[in-house]
């Protein structure tokens, strides 16, 4: 019963970092992040003290370093624009209350658990995933579920609900997609990499069902969860693909390829009927595969999302903007939710050049501390690259986690 209490503890912690969201009971300006950055804060001053020394990775501080760049750039271009948007002048903020937070979110998991190292993580990213979508099914079908969430959290449940659009706790739209399609690269790495994960037919069905039913729930929360979807099974056909010399093919890859097989068989054998007999799983199952569905039965890959943002890449008519931008978001201009748009009218091509840098480094540097990460990185840079063009968002939240997390001894101490 401890374990479970301290377990819940733990997946609860990560739930309020990575899903944001306010309290009706709190002010307004006050949501989990903060909270949880709070004790982050506190848990680091403490261990500064105990240890009597300031200790921040090289990684960490090279990260902050472009953040302090990239919004000093954005004060320039708001400066010059005379607009004073802060939308990104403040970024140092945000990156050290995500920061912060993840730090929390490790101290507390190995507070609880005696881990802090990547498979953990994963584990209790994938736990807090599921949880999520199973949240928003109990949320669009009993209503005792829906007016408790309303009475305790506060995250734009009336806008969410009158756009007819599925919701978690705090989870919706493409803030959700984002953070689902990074969980699903994670299980990718972990069962494409980790020999102790593959060795065991019950932790690839654990990881797989938790990977096809994200897939499966979270694009009728978010279309963008297709995308991590996507780039998760191309990482794994990638990395179990490959032949032992002479031909042979390894235990291990037998393994995963026969629980994945019949894993997928019993999750669509569910699908399949739901989708014949539910209503609501049937409307919400084609508007999250929407494209799937018309190259089906139209022969064309297209969703009333794609329709709508081929309208969007709205371009400045001017080099100026170009360079430096006009100090304004996009969207309140253009009326496009494109991230490269949004960034070029805030910031121009050096401004978003900047940023782009950051989110590399970011990814890329990870390889110092993981092994067998490279593969892992060059997907979370896809990632970050392929979701601006849908949308403007920050991937941080994950390489927070990935900062504070233990990782592999040998590889760190290079």
């Amino acid at each position: 019963m401890k374990k479970f209490i301290l377990s819940v503890i733990t997946a609860l912690t990560l739930n309020f970092f990575i899903f944001p969201t306010g309290f009706t009971f709190l002010p307004e300006a006050l949501n989990s992040k903060m909270i949880v950055a709070g004790l982050g804060l506190a848990a680091f001053l403490y261990t500064c003290i105990r240890e009597r020394r300031i200790q921040i990775p090289r990684i960490v501080l090279i990260s902050g370093l472009l953040a302090f760049l990239f919004s000093l750039w954005c004060l320039f271009a708001v400066t010059a624009a005379e607009t004073f948007d802060l939308e990104y002048v403040m970024y140092p903020k945000s990156f050290f209350t995500w920061l912060l937070g993840a730090y929390a979110c490790c101290v507390v998991m190995k507070a609880c658990t005696g881990k802090d190292d990547l498979p953990t993580l994963t584990k209790y990213i994938a736990i807090v995933c599921v949880f999520q979508c199973a949240m928003c099914i109990l949320i669009d079908n009993i209503p005792i579920v829906s007016m408790l969430v309303d009475r305790i959290f506060s995250f734009s449940q009336d806008f969410l609900r009158r756009g007819g659009r599925l919701y978690g706790l705090a989870c919706a739209l493409d803030s959700a997609g984002v953070r689902f399609s990074a969980m699903l690269l994670l299980i990718a790495h972990q069962l494409s990499t980790n020999q102790k994960v593959g060795e065991r037919s019950l932790s690839i069905t654990t990881y797989l069902t938790a990977y096809f039913v994200t897939i499966a729930i979270g694009a009728t929360i978010s279309r963008t969860t297709v995308i991590g979807g996507a780039l998760g099974l191309a990482y794994m056909a990638l990395a179990n693909s490959a032949v032992k010399r002479g031909g042979f093919v390894s235990s291990r890859q037998v393994r995963i390829f026969i629980v994945s097989i019949l894993t997928l068989s019993l999750l669509l054998v569910v699908a399949v009927y739901l989708y014949q007999n539910s209503q609501a799983f049937y409307e919400s199952f084609r508007f999250g595969f929407e494209g799937f569905f018309n190259w089906v039965e139209t022969g064309e890959f297209r969703t009333g999302s794609t329709d709508h943002l081929e309208t969007m890449w709205v371009w400045p008519d001017n080099p100026r903007t170009w360079i430096i931008g006009e100090g304004i978001v996009g969207v309140f201009k253009t009326n496009s939710d494109i991230g490269y748009v949004n960034f070029i009218y805030y910031c121009g091509i050096i401004g978003l050049s900047i940023y782009s840098l950051y989110y590399i480094y970011n990814h890329l540097c990870l390889n110092e501390k993981y092994d067998k990460f490279v593969l892992m990185s060059l997907l979370m840079v896809a990632l970050t690259f392929i979701i601006w063009a849908k949308v403007q968002t920050d991937i941080f939240f994950m390489d927070a986690l990935l900062f504070c997390a233990s990782g592999d001894v040998k590889f760190y101490r290079r």
